[in-house]
């Protein structure tokens, strides 16, 4: 089974509205499915919903840690913003204002970079938590 495949249903499901696209893998051949509602295709075979072997792929919205993996992030890279950043999650507007302040303090990159790579281990990670071995 390939990492990179399941990467890119990932990111498949991702980049849509949340609900309206999804994969599928199955356990045993590693094959993976899409669907899309939107795009009014279904690759997913009629036993899948039923059959524990096919896994559904989580989203980024599912794996993602949010405020946490950015106080992490500000934790290792600007310790002394710290504060700040807790304050401002105290407002509505938090990731916004949060990315104002990376790109202020020229993190933002950094941050990209930081984000992804996390984004990779919990979704390497949720792979093994199923059996999927890579």
């Amino acid at each position: 089974m390939s990492y990179d495949s399941i990467e890119d249903a990932f990111n498949y499901i991702s980049e849509d509205q949340p609900g309206d696209r999804r994969a599928m893998v199955h356990r045993v051949t590693g094959k993976v499915f899409l669907a899309s509602i939107k795009a009014g295709f279904d690759q997913t075979p009629p036993e899948a919903d039923n059959d524990p072997d096919y896994l559904l792929i989580p989203s980024r919205q599912d794996l993602d840690p949010g405020k946490g993996l950015i106080l992490e992030f500000f934790n290792n890279h600007a310790q002394s913003e710290v504060p700040q950043v807790k304050a401002i999650f105290s407002r509505s507007g938090a990731f916004r204002n949060v990315k104002a302040l990376m790109r202020s303090l020229h993190l933002l990159d950094l941050w990209h970079l930081y984000e992804e790579k996390r984004i990779e281990e919990l979704l390497r990670k949720w792979c093994q938590d199923n059996g999927l071995s890579l």
